[in-house]
Protein backbone atom coordinates (compact mmCIF):
# COMPACT_ATOMS: atom_id res chain seq x y z
CA UNK A 1 0.00 0.00 0.00
CA UNK A 2 2.98 2.28 0.56
CA UNK A 3 3.96 2.10 -2.89
CA UNK A 4 0.56 4.26 -4.24
CA UNK A 5 1.89 7.52 -5.42
CA UNK A 6 -0.72 10.72 -5.38
CA UNK A 7 -0.71 14.21 -4.55
CA UNK A 8 -3.47 15.71 -1.66
CA UNK A 9 -5.78 17.07 -3.93
CA UNK A 10 -9.17 16.72 -3.77
CA UNK A 11 -8.76 16.14 0.50
CA UNK A 12 -10.38 18.51 2.73
CA UNK A 13 -10.03 18.40 6.29
CA UNK A 14 -12.79 18.84 8.72
CA UNK A 15 -12.28 20.44 12.08
CA UNK A 16 -15.41 21.28 15.01
CA UNK A 17 -14.89 23.69 17.28
CA UNK A 18 -16.40 24.27 20.61
CA UNK A 19 -14.55 26.35 22.33
CA UNK A 20 -11.23 25.18 21.83
CA UNK A 21 -7.91 25.61 23.18
CA UNK A 22 -6.62 27.71 20.77
CA UNK A 23 -3.15 26.71 21.02
CA UNK A 24 -3.64 23.02 20.47
CA UNK A 25 -6.37 24.18 17.68
CA UNK A 26 -3.17 26.01 15.75
CA UNK A 27 -0.90 22.95 16.37
CA UNK A 28 -3.73 20.82 14.64
CA UNK A 29 -4.25 23.72 11.29
CA UNK A 30 -0.51 24.07 11.08
CA UNK A 31 0.35 20.41 11.10
CA UNK A 32 -2.53 19.70 8.23
CA UNK A 33 -1.99 22.57 6.12
CA UNK A 34 0.60 20.97 4.18
CA UNK A 35 -1.26 17.33 4.02
CA UNK A 36 -4.28 18.62 2.73
CA UNK A 37 -5.90 20.76 -0.44
CA UNK A 38 -8.07 22.67 2.09
CA UNK A 39 -9.39 22.57 5.84
CA UNK A 40 -12.82 23.72 6.75
CA UNK A 41 -13.17 24.63 10.40
CA UNK A 42 -16.70 24.84 11.06
CA UNK A 43 -17.31 26.30 15.22
CA UNK A 44 -20.03 25.46 17.06
CA UNK A 45 -20.89 29.25 19.21
CA UNK A 46 -18.12 29.22 20.50
CA UNK A 47 -17.31 31.83 23.05
CA UNK A 48 -13.84 32.37 21.48
CA UNK A 49 -14.72 32.39 17.82
CA UNK A 50 -12.81 35.74 17.37
CA UNK A 51 -9.50 34.36 18.00
CA UNK A 52 -10.45 31.14 15.63
CA UNK A 53 -11.66 33.74 13.14
CA UNK A 54 -8.17 35.33 13.53
CA UNK A 55 -6.10 31.90 13.49
CA UNK A 56 -8.44 31.00 10.40
CA UNK A 57 -7.87 33.90 8.57
CA UNK A 58 -3.54 33.61 9.00
CA UNK A 59 -3.54 30.31 7.54
CA UNK A 60 -3.95 29.75 3.91
CA UNK A 61 -6.66 27.99 2.17
CA UNK A 62 -8.79 27.75 5.26
CA UNK A 63 -12.09 28.75 5.70
CA UNK A 64 -14.33 29.21 8.86
CA UNK A 65 -17.63 28.74 9.37
CA UNK A 66 -19.50 30.30 12.35
CA UNK A 67 -22.46 28.68 13.68
CA UNK A 68 -24.83 30.56 16.01
CA UNK A 69 -24.88 28.12 18.70
CA UNK A 70 -23.84 25.20 19.68
CA UNK A 71 -25.69 22.43 17.02
CA UNK A 72 -23.73 19.37 17.87
CA UNK A 73 -21.26 17.92 16.25
CA UNK A 74 -23.09 15.79 14.01
CA UNK A 75 -24.81 19.42 12.25
CA UNK A 76 -21.33 20.85 12.40
CA UNK A 77 -19.79 18.05 10.44
CA UNK A 78 -22.49 17.46 7.58
CA UNK A 79 -22.37 21.73 7.29
CA UNK A 80 -18.53 21.04 7.21
CA UNK A 81 -19.42 18.04 4.37
CA UNK A 82 -21.80 20.27 2.01
CA UNK A 83 -19.36 22.96 2.27
CA UNK A 84 -16.42 20.76 1.06
CA UNK A 85 -18.47 19.44 -1.42
CA UNK A 86 -19.15 23.03 -3.10
CA UNK A 87 -15.49 23.43 -3.54
CA UNK A 88 -15.09 19.88 -5.18
CA UNK A 89 -13.73 17.95 -2.81
CA UNK A 90 -13.44 14.27 -3.25
CA UNK A 91 -11.89 12.75 0.11
CA UNK A 92 -12.65 13.88 3.78
CA UNK A 93 -10.95 13.35 6.83
CA UNK A 94 -12.43 14.80 9.90
CA UNK A 95 -11.12 15.82 13.35
CA UNK A 96 -11.48 17.08 16.60
CA UNK A 97 -10.35 20.79 17.94
CA UNK A 98 -7.62 19.17 20.61
CA UNK A 99 -6.62 16.12 17.57
CA UNK A 100 -2.91 15.63 17.16
CA UNK A 101 -1.29 14.41 14.02
CA UNK A 102 2.18 13.46 12.94
CA UNK A 103 3.82 15.31 9.59
CA UNK A 104 3.04 12.06 7.61
CA UNK A 105 -0.60 11.70 8.52
CA UNK A 106 -3.19 12.42 5.98
CA UNK A 107 -0.99 10.49 3.49
CA UNK A 108 -0.82 7.28 4.35
CA UNK A 109 -4.46 6.83 5.18
CA UNK A 110 -4.98 8.12 1.60
CA UNK A 111 -2.46 5.45 0.70
CA UNK A 112 -4.66 2.70 2.61
CA UNK A 113 -8.48 4.01 1.35
CA UNK A 114 -7.58 3.86 -2.40
CA UNK A 115 -5.42 0.36 -1.79
CA UNK A 116 -8.30 -1.35 0.04
CA UNK A 117 -11.17 -0.22 -1.78
CA UNK A 118 -9.89 -2.43 -4.57
CA UNK A 119 -10.62 -4.97 -3.30
CA UNK A 120 -13.24 -3.93 -0.80
CA UNK A 121 -16.46 -1.57 -0.60
CA UNK A 122 -14.87 0.95 2.05
CA UNK A 123 -16.44 3.22 3.78
CA UNK A 124 -13.56 4.43 5.69
CA UNK A 125 -10.10 3.73 7.25
CA UNK A 126 -9.03 5.36 10.65
CA UNK A 127 -5.65 5.53 12.72
CA UNK A 128 -4.92 3.76 15.98
CA UNK A 129 -5.12 5.58 19.49
CA UNK A 130 -2.88 6.04 22.11
CA UNK A 131 -4.32 7.67 25.25
CA UNK A 132 -1.88 11.28 25.49
CA UNK A 133 -1.98 10.92 29.15
CA UNK A 134 -1.47 7.31 30.41
CA UNK A 135 -0.18 5.77 26.78
CA UNK A 136 -2.10 2.68 26.14
CA UNK A 137 -3.62 2.02 22.83
CA UNK A 138 -7.38 1.81 22.73
CA UNK A 139 -9.06 -0.60 21.50
CA UNK A 140 -10.63 -1.96 18.27
CA UNK A 141 -14.09 -3.38 17.78
CA UNK A 142 -15.22 -5.94 15.51
CA UNK A 143 -18.83 -7.03 15.79
CA UNK A 144 -20.29 -10.53 14.66
CA UNK A 145 -23.57 -10.48 12.60
CA UNK A 146 -25.17 -10.74 16.37
CA UNK A 147 -23.34 -7.80 17.64
CA UNK A 148 -21.20 -8.92 19.96
CA UNK A 149 -17.78 -7.61 20.64
CA UNK A 150 -14.13 -8.65 19.42
CA UNK A 151 -11.77 -6.54 20.74
CA UNK A 152 -8.43 -6.11 19.29
CA UNK A 153 -5.92 -4.07 21.33
CA UNK A 154 -2.84 -2.76 19.37
CA UNK A 155 1.01 -3.22 19.51
CA UNK A 156 2.08 -0.30 17.49
CA UNK A 157 3.66 -3.05 15.74
CA UNK A 158 0.98 -4.43 13.67
CA UNK A 159 1.50 -3.88 9.71
CA UNK A 160 -1.62 -4.58 8.16
CA UNK A 161 -5.15 -3.43 7.92
CA UNK A 162 -7.25 -4.22 10.78
CA UNK A 163 -10.32 -4.81 9.92
CA UNK A 164 -13.09 -2.87 12.67
CA UNK A 165 -16.73 -2.19 12.73
CA UNK A 166 -16.95 1.30 14.75
CA UNK A 167 -14.52 4.29 14.78
CA UNK A 168 -14.28 7.82 16.22
CA UNK A 169 -14.67 10.33 14.17
CA UNK A 170 -11.69 12.29 14.88
CA UNK A 171 -9.12 11.27 12.39
CA UNK A 172 -11.18 9.13 9.87
CA UNK A 173 -10.77 9.17 6.16
CA UNK A 174 -13.48 8.67 3.60
CA UNK A 175 -14.61 9.95 0.58
CA UNK A 176 -17.67 12.34 -0.54
CA UNK A 177 -18.79 9.47 -2.89
CA UNK A 178 -19.49 7.05 -0.06
CA UNK A 179 -21.08 9.86 2.38
CA UNK A 180 -23.36 10.66 -0.38
CA UNK A 181 -24.64 6.60 -0.23
CA UNK A 182 -24.39 6.43 3.61
CA UNK A 183 -25.90 9.73 3.97
CA UNK A 184 -24.84 12.41 6.69
CA UNK A 185 -24.41 12.11 10.12
CA UNK A 186 -27.79 12.11 12.42
CA UNK A 187 -27.75 15.84 13.48
CA UNK A 188 -30.95 14.62 16.02
CA UNK A 189 -27.89 12.60 17.84
CA UNK A 190 -25.59 15.87 19.12
CA UNK A 191 -22.98 14.12 19.97
CA UNK A 192 -22.33 10.94 21.78
CA UNK A 193 -22.81 7.92 19.31
CA UNK A 194 -22.91 9.84 15.97
CA UNK A 195 -19.61 8.11 15.11
CA UNK A 196 -20.86 4.66 16.12
CA UNK A 197 -24.02 5.02 13.83
CA UNK A 198 -22.87 6.21 11.45
CA UNK A 199 -20.53 3.37 11.06
CA UNK A 200 -22.87 0.84 11.96
CA UNK A 201 -25.54 2.21 9.09
CA UNK A 202 -22.22 2.15 6.74
CA UNK A 203 -21.64 -1.51 7.47
CA UNK A 204 -25.48 -2.61 6.98
CA UNK A 205 -25.37 -1.29 3.50
CA UNK A 206 -22.28 -3.64 2.92
CA UNK A 207 -19.25 -1.50 3.99
CA UNK A 208 -16.27 -2.54 5.40
CA UNK A 209 -14.36 -0.04 7.82
CA UNK A 210 -10.29 -0.43 8.82
CA UNK A 211 -7.74 0.64 11.09
CA UNK A 212 -4.48 1.18 9.97
CA UNK A 213 -1.48 0.36 12.24
CA UNK A 214 1.26 2.37 10.86
CA UNK A 215 -0.99 5.57 11.43
CA UNK A 216 -1.50 6.70 14.86
CA UNK A 217 -3.09 9.83 16.53
CA UNK A 218 -2.86 10.41 20.23
CA UNK A 219 -6.04 10.83 21.84
CA UNK A 220 -8.19 11.86 25.07
CA UNK A 221 -11.23 10.80 26.34
CA UNK A 222 -13.56 13.00 28.55
CA UNK A 223 -13.25 16.02 30.90
CA UNK A 224 -11.64 13.83 33.80
CA UNK A 225 -11.58 10.52 34.76
CA UNK A 226 -12.06 8.30 38.05
CA UNK A 227 -10.57 4.70 39.26
CA UNK A 228 -12.56 2.20 39.26
CA UNK A 229 -11.57 -1.30 39.97
CA UNK A 230 -9.39 -2.43 36.88
CA UNK A 231 -10.92 0.23 35.08
CA UNK A 232 -10.64 4.38 34.44
CA UNK A 233 -14.54 5.80 34.16
CA UNK A 234 -14.66 9.02 32.10
CA UNK A 235 -16.51 11.94 34.03
CA UNK A 236 -18.62 13.74 31.24
CA UNK A 237 -20.51 17.15 32.26
CA UNK A 238 -24.03 16.54 33.13
CA UNK A 239 -25.44 17.61 30.10
CA UNK A 240 -22.91 15.35 28.20
CA UNK A 241 -23.80 12.40 30.33
CA UNK A 242 -27.75 13.02 29.16
CA UNK A 243 -27.04 12.51 25.30
CA UNK A 244 -25.02 9.45 26.12
CA UNK A 245 -28.22 7.92 28.17
CA UNK A 246 -30.94 9.10 25.60
CA UNK A 247 -28.81 8.16 22.64
CA UNK A 248 -27.69 4.74 24.03
CA UNK A 249 -31.64 4.26 24.51
CA UNK A 250 -32.46 5.62 20.87
CA UNK A 251 -30.02 3.30 19.49
CA UNK A 252 -31.81 0.41 21.09
CA UNK A 253 -34.64 1.60 18.31
CA UNK A 254 -32.57 1.52 15.34
CA UNK A 255 -33.38 -1.93 12.81
CA UNK A 256 -29.21 -1.53 11.62
CA UNK A 257 -28.01 -1.28 15.30
CA UNK A 258 -27.18 -5.14 16.31
CA UNK A 259 -30.09 -5.07 19.25
CA UNK A 260 -27.18 -6.75 21.83
CA UNK A 261 -24.75 -3.91 21.33
CA UNK A 262 -27.24 -1.75 22.20
CA UNK A 263 -28.62 -3.42 25.21
CA UNK A 264 -24.58 -3.67 26.08
CA UNK A 265 -24.35 0.20 25.96
CA UNK A 266 -27.56 1.15 27.77
CA UNK A 267 -26.30 -1.18 30.84
CA UNK A 268 -23.23 0.24 31.02
CA UNK A 269 -24.44 3.71 31.09
CA UNK A 270 -27.00 3.01 33.49
CA UNK A 271 -23.96 1.50 35.73
CA UNK A 272 -21.49 4.36 34.52
CA UNK A 273 -24.44 7.07 35.81
CA UNK A 274 -24.83 4.94 39.15
CA UNK A 275 -21.19 5.27 40.08
CA UNK A 276 -21.56 8.63 39.23
CA UNK A 277 -24.07 9.55 41.59
CA UNK A 278 -22.47 7.46 44.76
CA UNK A 279 -19.27 9.40 44.01
CA UNK A 280 -20.09 12.81 42.79
CA UNK A 281 -20.66 15.97 44.93
CA UNK A 282 -23.17 17.14 42.50
CA UNK A 283 -25.39 14.39 42.72
CA UNK A 284 -29.09 16.41 42.35
CA UNK A 285 -27.65 17.46 39.11
CA UNK A 286 -26.55 13.85 38.18
CA UNK A 287 -29.65 12.51 38.76
CA UNK A 288 -31.36 14.97 37.03
CA UNK A 289 -30.25 14.80 33.90
CA UNK A 290 -29.98 11.22 33.80
CA UNK A 291 -33.96 11.26 34.19
CA UNK A 292 -34.14 13.68 31.59
CA UNK A 293 -32.13 11.11 29.26
CA UNK A 294 -34.33 8.19 30.07
CA UNK A 295 -37.29 10.24 29.47
CA UNK A 296 -36.40 11.70 26.25
CA UNK A 297 -34.54 8.14 25.53
CA UNK A 298 -38.32 6.90 25.13
CA UNK A 299 -39.34 10.03 23.04
CA UNK A 300 -39.79 10.54 19.12
CA UNK A 301 -37.26 9.51 17.28
CA UNK A 302 -36.41 10.48 13.10
CA UNK A 303 -36.12 7.51 11.11
CA UNK A 304 -32.88 6.34 8.86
Amino acid sequence: MNNISFDLSGVFAIIVTYNPKIEYLRRLVTELAAQVERIIVVDNGSGNVADVSILCGAQAYTQLIELPKNMGIAQAQNIGCDAAKKFGAQFLIYFDQDSVVSKQFVQPLKNAFLSLSKLHKVALVAPIFKDEKHGFFYPLIFLNKYGLRRKVVPTGNEVQPIPISIAISSGTFTSVAVMDAVGGMRSDFFIDYVDIEWCLRAGRTGYSLFAIPGVCMLHSIGDRSIPFLKWRLVIHSEWRRYYRIRNGFFMLRLTHVPKILALREVLINVVHQVILLLTQRNKALQLKYFLRGVRDGFGPIDRV
